[in-house]
């Protein structure tokens, strides 16, 4: 049975949020001043979605799993 992975800080997501942001926008001021053409900026979003591609974890955000043993006659999601 493997370890599921520590989840990363709030801290740590910042960080990487601020990094993948800087890369984008870097990446946009250095094409704008060679090319003059402002579209160079699209590589903030680029840049924020495939820093998400490699750092998201999607077991992070849904909730932990629920065991329940039976159901009550009571119960709304009953049949």
């Amino acid at each position: 049975m493997s370890a599921s992975p520590r989840p990363r800080s709030l801290r740590n997501r910042l960080a990487w949020f601020v990094a993948c942001l800087s890369a984008g926008a870097a990446a946009g001021m250095v094409g704008t001043w060679f090319t003059d053409n402002p579209y160079w900026f699209l590589a903030i979003p680029a840049a924020l979605a495939v820093g998400w591609l490699f750092v998201a974890n999607p077991d992070e955000c849904s909730p932990p799993a629920t065991r329940r043993a039976g159901r009550a006659p009571g119960d709304k999601d009953a049949p």
